[in-house]
């Protein structure tokens, strides 16, 4: 009988391991924003166009597929953070969720607040996370509609990063 618990224990001992944190990312020491403005499509249209190629991620808490590639979207930016410029827009959400988010995930490049329907209609999208990829002047390069893998994000950085 008490072979019987050592093993059913052992069996849950890593069972638990396994399950382990559900995917939660791993506490990143990075220095989160202290503050999230507003910004419309015409703004983050200014931000661009006034140099350097970037990264455009759009994303909520509340979006399931957000939390899943937002540690792609980290360490993308730790590779090429220094070539590109990385810029989060957090749609439809609160200033306390999207830090949360932020913080939980280790995010720490450049983040706004967003209306989701302006900035959906200004890049053809219909839901969220979709990521733009933009030149030095600004212009779209691609958009990027779903969530994002890290191939597909490393690839378009580094192309970026080749832009000055």
């Amino acid at each position: 009988m008490s072979r019987r618990l050592a093993v059913l224990g052992a069996a849950m001992a890593l069972l638990a391991a396994a399950c382990g944190s559900g995917g939660e990312p791993e506490p990143v020491s990075a220095t989160i924003p202290d503050t999230l403005e507003w910004i419309t499509p015409e703004e983050l249209t200014g931000k661009l166009s006034a140099g350097g190629a970037a990264v455009v991620n759009f994303w909520a808490s509340w979006c399931g597929p957000c939390r899943a590639e937002a540690p792609v979207l980290r360490r993308v930016h730790e590779e090429y953070g220094e070539q590109v410029r990385f810029i989060g827009v957090a749609v439809d959400d609160t200033p306390s969720d999207a830090f949360a988010f932020m913080e939980s995930h280790g995010i720490a490049f450049e983040n706004y607040l967003s209306e989701g329907n302006q900035m959906m209609a200004q890049y053809e999208a219909f839901g969220i996370p979709f990521t733009v990829f933009t030149d030095t002047a600004g212009e779209v390069l691609y958009v990027h509609r779903g969530i994002i893998d890290e191939g597909t994000l490393s690839l378009w950085s580094d192309e970026l990063s080749r832009l000055g």
